[in-house]
């Protein structure tokens, strides 16, 4: 049968209206409409079990109700120094006195390596027709076993002690806002420092391993009078977790010692932060740039727990924590910051930095550098949670933080 007579032939067989024809044209129907249905209504994507978690989450607002609390009482997770282990207790903490005019604060934590704070705070934020702003404030600390790997960039990682460091601080904040994104003010503080022997298993006591002359202040601490003045100008859109402009900060501190009458010195602190949003700010590249430098005068020295420090979670985060010490640093962080969808963002970073003894040596030489990638997790466009996996030359390190890097 050539290939026109067949045509011909199933055309008079469907013409005809046999049962075959009828039920093969009817399978085809049926066969188009549910491809077009199919088009219509795609079935839905299948989601990871992480990914229909953190949807639940967001949908449910887990991470605003962790956050806000109940009535000011909240659990208050993290946000204790790097190496403390696991921290946790409750704040209280009110920001709506008087139609927001006054707040108030009094936080407690205890971590699993038994570090301890108490801290309180009253501040009034929006006084002058929200031009000038006040706040009081204590602190008591204990942190049973602090790190330490000797004094300078050369300091070995086989250097590592533990100390114990437990201080009070007792302060004031006074600023003023002259426009919304400037402000500037003065602090003053009273702090008063106890170092002891660490109590660290693995790792001996710093002032066994380390002499005053090389690590000023082991053996001897004192007490501080601390003044500071500030300025700032501020243009991110959202400080907690800002995706496009810049902050610019300055802060020179005045440390005087009022016993020993040896430890006395200045230091300025710099910081600038650039945020540059592409993609409808669904992607953000962030920059830090960061520099402590300390001044003495003739016959005083910085002791060694008030030195700028590098290492950890928040600067160089492929190394472990307070891995430098020395009196000057300089730091820079590269984040490139993307949305995976509302209320998670992965990072990749870079990070590089170093302490030095001689401001001479401000230069970008000889710098430690990190790199690696994240989580950032947000609520109310804030970053509640971030876990960061650093490396470098001395390994790799992985935290789980309650807050921004910056």
């Amino acid at each position: 049968m050539n290939t026109s007579f067949g045509r011909v032939l199933a055309a008079l067989i469907v013409a005809s209206g046999l049962p075959g024809a009828q039920e093969t044209s009817t399978r085809s129907a049926l066969i188009e409409e549910a491809r077009a249905e199919k088009q219509k209504n795609p079935p839905a994507e299948e989601k990871s079990g992480i990914e229909q978690a953190l949807i639940v989450v967001k949908e449910r607002r887990l991470l605003d109700k962790w956050r806000y609390g109940w009535h000011g009482l909240r659990p208050r997770v993290g946000a204790l120094v790097t190496g403390s282990g696991f921290a946790f207790g409750p704040e209280f903490l009110r920001t709506d006195i008087r139609g927001g005019d006054v707040s108030f604060r009094v936080t407690t934590q205890f971590s699993t390596s038994r570090y301890q704070l108490y801290d309180t705070e009253l501040a009034f934020p929006r006084l002058a027709d929200n031009h000038v702003f006040v706040s009081l404030g204590a602190r008591h600390r204990n942190y049973p076993h602090m790190q330490y790997y000797g004094p300078g960039p050369d300091s070995k990682r086989t250097g590592r002690s533990s100390y114990r460091l437990e201080d009070n601080m007792f302060g004031f904040t006074v600023g003023v806002r002259p426009v919304r994104q400037v402000y500037m003010g003065v602090t003053g503080d009273l702090l008063q420092v106890n170092i002891g022997p660490g109590t660290h298993e693995r790792f001996v006591s710093t002032d066994r391993s380390y002499t005053e002359a090389q690590t000023p202040g082991i053996q001897r601490q004192t007490d501080f009078l601390q003044g500071s003045v500030f300025a700032a100008v501020d243009t991110r859109d959202v400080a907690g977790g800002p995706r496009s402009g810049t902050l610019l900060r300055a802060d020179l501190i005045y440390n005087k010692d009022t016993d020993l009458r040896m430890n006395t010195h200045r230091r300025l602190n710099m910081e600038a932060q650039q945020y540059i949003p592409f993609f409808n700010k669904r992607r953000v590249i962030a920059l830090r740039g960061r520099s402590e430098l300390t001044y003495k005068n003739p016959g005083q020295q910085v002791p060694f727990y008030l030195q700028p420090v590098l290492g950890g979670s928040n600067d160089l985060r492929g190394f472990r924590p307070f891995r430098f010490h020395d009196d000057n640093l300089i730091l820079f962080n590269a984040e490139y910051r993307y949305e995976i969808f509302a209320g998670l963002d992965m990072a990749v970073f870079a990070d590089a930095g170093k302490v030095f003894h001689s401001k001479k040596q401000w230069n970008v030489r000889d710098m430690e550098g990190s790199y690696g990638i994240g989580m950032r997790f947000n609520a109310r466009n804030a970053v509640v949670m971030r876990v960061d996996a650093g490396f470098s030359h001395e390994g790799f390190m992985v935290w789980v933080k309650f807050n921004n890097i910056f």
